[in-house]
């Protein structure tokens, strides 16, 4: 029976859909499926929230490290580095899906406070992740903007995956929604995820909409199309975690006033190259 409350959530997140997607996929260089006898071994332990057995014991912002704090920390810039990965990935999908003028970090035209509701962001130079034409009307704009959330992490834990996943869309809605909708004249879709590749349901609408513009026009099967895109997203957040978890980080004193020893930190290795594809 399982007691521990992080390991009840990492094997419910494990068993929605698109989690599991880089587990079932064929390991094709082409499409890059393929990770090392490491990667995979850490991936798995990351899927049951198992402990990492070669994760270095101190962060270079001066805590003791974990893989929780290491995908939370921002030191070494890799909290931006998993979101920018998912901001490409989810443009280069639009672009799959013909949609025209995508592009990422568009900017927001200027609006005023009196004009919106409370909490919504009406700064000059405001910016979105993501601007597409053609997703749901040729020549309707939308505008995307991800978050990618630890559901482990202590500050989460507490709050039900579900709801905090809805908790995430409603805040991204009441940032930039109204704004979108009553200055730029277009749609806004948040796209949430977890770091174990769960989406919000706002998430998976778009994701089942980009499946069936790319299945329509490639003349190809609905269901296989959206394998491919969770496919796609699930290596996407995987590898770029496991980049945050192994990564370098600037090395400084501990808060004990130690150093920390070299045997303590991630130099981020490169791993001889083992790939399961057949050449």
């Amino acid at each position: 029976m399982i007691t521990s409350e992080p390991k009840k959530r990492a094997f419910l997140m494990a068993g929605e859909k698109g989690s599991s997607s880089w587990l079932s996929a064929l390991p094709l260089r082409s499409l890059g499926y393929c990770l090392n006898k490491k990667d995979f071994r850490d991936s798995l332990l990351l899927r049951y929230n198992w402990p990492i057995p070669d994760v270095c014991k101190h962060c270079a912002c001066g805590m003791s490290n974990s893989v929780n704090h290491a995908l939370t920390c921002k030191k070494g810039g890799y909290v931006t580095f998993r979101h920018d990965i998912l901001v490409e990935t989810e443009a280069e999908l639009l672009r799959e899906a013909k949609c025209r003028n995508v592009y990422t970090e568009p900017s927001l035209l200027p609006t005023c406070e009196q004009m919106h509701p409370k909490g919504t962001i009406t700064a000059d130079g405001a910016r979105l992740d993501i601007v597409a034409t053609g997703l749901y009307g040729k020549n309707e704009k939308t505008f995307m903007d991800v978050r990618i959330t630890h559901a482990n992490a202590p500050s989460n834990l507490s709050i039900p995956v579900d709801k905090l996943l809805l908790k995430n869309e409603a805040e991204k809605k009441t940032k930039y929604a109204s704004r979108v909708i009553n200055t730029e004249r277009a749609t806004f879709i948040p796209l949430v995820f977890t770091t174990a590749a769960t989406t919000a349901p706002e998430c998976n609408k778009f994701h089942k909409r980009v499946a069936e513009l790319i299945a329509n026009k490639r003349k190809e099967q609905y269901g296989k199309v959206l394998s491919y895109i969770r496919t796609r997203i699930s290596f996407a957040m995987l590898k770029s975690i496991l980049v945050s978890i192994h990564g370098v980080r600037d090395k400084q004193g501990r808060k004990d006033g130690g150093t920390v020893c070299a045997s303590d930190v991630a130099f981020g290795l490169i791993p001889e190259e083992k790939a399961y594809e057949c050449r």
